[in-house]
C-alpha cells in the first residue's frame, strides 16, 4: 500500500522516528492521564481538554471536534500544509532522506521547486547580511543606527542590505542557480529588456522565517528619499511563502514554547517594532507586518498560547486594525487584551520604548485593557450619548458586540460597563440583549452506514471485536469471521487486520491512516477509540459476544433458506432447503446450550 505515492514501509519508519508525543509537545502543552496524553485541542476553541494522544498507537483524537490522525496528519493540520510537505518536515526533523523513486512527476517537480527556492533564499539571505556587515557607512547601516538597533538584533534577525540592483543576480548565477528558479523564489525580477535585477534593490532587508527557522520571504524597506520608492516592498506569493500564514518572529516565540517559557504573545505591526521589543527583552513579540491578521494567523497563535496582547500603531489605521484583529483572535478562542498608545506620546511601540524605556512599556502591558472593555469604551466615542438617537445606536452596537463573544457570566460584567455609560437600568439592557443565533449544521449521514447490517447490536459487536483485534487482545479470526461477510468499512478493516496477522506483519493504529479514510463519522474511528472495560469484564463480554454473533449469523443464514423455500419451484429444491434449515436449526440449538 502507498499513501501519496510513498510506501507504507517508509511511512512506518518515518513515524517510528517522529514520536507523535514529542512532535505534538512542540506545539501544545500535554499532560499525561492514564495511558493517554491530553491537551486543549489546537483545532477548535475549548477550555476543557478533549484532545487525546495515544503514544502506544501513535495517533491523536479530539473528542470535541472529531479531528484524528497520525503524526503526519497532525503536522498537516498544525502547519496547514499538504501531505508531501508534512512528510518533508518530518524527514528533516528525523534526519532522514525524503524518498523520490515512488513519487509521481508532479510531486517531484514541486519538491524540486521548493528545495531550490529554499537554497536560493538561504544564499540570498547570507549575501544581503554580508553586504550590511561589510558596508558600515551605507544608507541601510545608518538607518539601523538611527533606529538604535544593535548588532545582536542584526545577527538574530539576519538583517541585510541590497546595495544595488545588479550584484544579487550575478552572485546567484555564479552559484549556478537557474534564472527562472530565482524569479520563482521572489528574489529577482526581469525588466522589459530581459535583464535581471534585484527585486529589493537598494533596500534594507528583513528576512521572513517560517516556524522551522527557514527563510521564506523578505520585506525590503526603503532608505531612499525618492518619492517613487515605496516604503516597503514584500515578497509576492511563492511556493514556500503565503503571507496569510506567516507572522514575523513566529519562529522565535515557537522556540520559547518548546522551552516552556511562553504564556502570552504580544502582537505589534512593523518589523522595527518587533525588533525593538526583542531588544528590550520582550522576546514573546511577533508582528503582522502591516497586514491584517487572518484566521490562519490566529490559528497559529492559538497553537502556542491562549493569551494575546495587541499593541498596534496609535494612528486611526492602527485603531481599525485592532478592531479587526480582536474579532479574528476572539473567534479562535484567544483571551485578548489591548494596549492603545497615546498618539501624542508615541506613534508605535518602538518610539515608546525609546522615549519612556522598557519599565514604562512593561507597566503599560501589565495594565492592558480587556478587548471587549476597549471596544465598548472606544466605540462610545463615536456617539453623542446625550442624544437619544445616538444613545440607542450605541446600545444596539454594544449589546450586539457583547452577545457575539461573551459567556453569560461575562455579559453581566460588560452590561455593567455599558450601563455606566448610558445610565439605563441594567434590567432593561438585559431584556434588550441581542442573542446571537448559532445554527448548527446537521451532520451529513455517512453513506457507508447504509451498507452495514441494519442492526445496532451487530454494529456494536463488530466495533468491539475489531478493537480487540486492533489492540491485540484476540487473534483467533475463525470464531468471528461470519459477521464480517458484508460489504462495509468494518468488514474491510477486518480483512485488512486478518491479512496483517496472517502475514505476521506488525501494525499499530497509525498504520490505518495509510489505508482508510478516517473521520469522526466513520465506524473505524469508533474502533480506534473503543473504551475497554476491566480485563475480567471484557473477557466475559468477548465470550458472550462471539456466542451471540455465531447465533446471529446462523439465524441470518436460516432466514435466507426460508425465503428460498417460499420461492422454490420444484420438490427437489424444497427438499434441499428443508435439509439446510434443519441443519442450521440443530446448530442454533447447540450454540444456545
Amino acid at each position: 500500500m502507498t499513501r501519496g505515492n510513498i510506501s507504507s514501509a517508509f511511512l512506518d519508519e518515518l513515524r517510528a522516528k517522529n514520536d507523535i508525543v514529542d512532535i505534538a509537545s512542540k506545539y501544545i502543552t500535554l499532560r499525561k492521564r492514564g495511558n493517554s496524553f491530553w491537551a486543549c485541542c489546537p483545532f477548535h476553541n475549548e477550555k476543557t481538554p478533549s484532545f487525546s494522544i495515544r503514544q502506544d498507537g501513535q495517533f491523536f483524537k479530539c473528542f470535541g471536534c472529531g479531528e484524528s490522525g497520525d503524526v503526519i496528519t497532525l503536522i498537516m493540520k498544525l502547519e496547514n500544509v499538504d501531505f508531501l510537505t508534512a512528510v518533508e518536515m518530518l524527514c528533516k526533523n528525523a534526519g532522514i532522506e525524503m524518498p523520490t523513486m515512488a513519487e509521481n512527476d508532479e510531486m517531484q517537480r514541486r519538491k524540486k521547486q521548493r528545495d531550490k527556492a529554499y537554497q536560493i533564499l538561504k544564499a540570498t539571505t547570507e549575501f544581503y547580511h554580508k553586504n550590511l556587515l561589510n558596508a558600515p557607512n551605507s544608507q541601510q547601516a545608518h538607518y539601523l543606527q538611527s533606529r538604535k538597533i544593535n548588532s545582536a538584533m542584526i545577527e538574530k534577525f539576519q538583517i541585510g542590505a541590497s546595495l544595488n540592483y545588479d550584484d544579487l543576480p550575478k552572485y546567484l548565477l555564479g552559484l549556478g542557480f537557474d534564472t527562472q528558479d530565482m524569479i520563482n523564489a521572489g528574489v529577482v525580477g526581469k525588466n522589459e529588456r530581459g535583464n535581471l535585477y534585484d527585486f529589493y534593490g537598494t533596500r534594507l532587508i528583513f528576512p521572513i522565517f517560517n516556524g522551522f527557522g527557514d527563510v521564506v520571504a523578505y520585506s525590503g524597506r526603503s532608505v531612499s528619499e525618492a518619492p517613487d520608492h515605496t516604503k516597503y516592498k514584500n515578497t509576492p506569493q511563492t511556493i514556500v511563502f503565503n503571507k496569510s500564514e506567516i507572522l514575523f518572529a513566529y519562529n522565535f516565540v515557537r522556540d520559547l514554547k518548546k522551552s516552556h517559557m511562553l504564556d502570552t504573545i504580544i502582537i505589534v505591526e512593523g518589523h522595527i517594532d518587533v525588533i525593538a521589543c526583542h531588544q528590550a527583552g520582550l522576546t514573546n513579540t511577533i508582528g503582522c507586518m502591516g497586514t491584517a491578521l487572518t484566521i490562519q494567523h490566529a490559528k497559529k497563535i492559538k497553537q502556542l498560547v491562549d493569551n494575546v496582547i495587541l499593541c498596534l500603531d496609535a494612528d486611526n489605521a492602527g485603531r481599525m486594525a485592532t478592531y479587526k484583529a480582536i474579532d479574528i483572535l476572539k473567534e479562535e478562542g484567544l483571551n485578548v487584551k489591548v494596549v492603545r498608545l497615546d498618539v501624542n506620546k508615541a506613534k508605535d511601540p518602538d518610539e515608546y520604548l525609546k522615549k519612556y524605556g522598557k519599565d514604562n512599556f512593561m507597566d503599560m502591558l501589565s495594565h492592558a485593557q480587556d478587548c471587549v472593555d476597549f471596544v465598548l469604551a472606544d466605540s462610545a466615542k463615536k456617539y453623542d450619548l446625550n442624544s437619544n438617537a445616538d444613545k440607542n445606536k450605541y446600545i444596539q452596537e454594544a449589546l450586539n458586540y457583547i452577545s457575539k463573544f461573551s459567556s453569560p457570566a461575562e455579559q453581566e460584567i460588560y452590561l455593567n460597563c455599558v450601563q455606566q455609560l448610558v445610565k439605563i437600568p441594567i434590567d432593561v439592557l438585559r431584556k434588550s440583549m441581542v442573542k446571537k443565533e448559532t445554527k448548527k449544521e446537521e451532520p451529513k449521514p455517512d453513506k457507508k452506514i447504509g451498507e452495514i447490517v441494519n442492526n445496532k447490536y451487530i454494529i456494536d459487536s463488530k466495533i468491539m471485536l475489531l478493537a480487540a483485534v486492533l489492540y491485540k487482545k484476540i487473534t483467533n479470526f475463525d470464531e468471528i469471521s461470519g459477521i464480517f461477510s458484508t460489504d462495509d468499512e468494518l468488514s474491510e478493516l477486518y480483512r485488512f487486520l486478518r491479512q496483517k496477522v496472517e502475514e505476521k506483519t506488525d501494525f499499530n493504529i497509525s498504520t490505518l491512516f495509510d489505508n482508510f479514510e478516517i473521520n469522526d463519522k466513520s465506524m473505524i474511528d469508533r474502533v480506534i477509540n473503543y473504551n475497554f472495560p476491566d480485563d475480567a469484564v471484557f473477557e466475559t463480554m468477548i465470550a458472550d459476544t462471539i456466542k451471540r454473533v455465531k447465533l446471529y449469523v446462523l439465524q441470518e443464514e436460516k432466514e435466507k433458506y426460508r425465503d428460498l423455500l417460499i420461492n422454490s419451484k420444484t420438490d427437489d429444491e424444497r427438499l434441499n432447503y428443508l435439509v439446510k434449515i434443519k441443519e442450521l436449526t440443530d446448530k442454533i440449538n447447540k450454540e444456545k446450550q
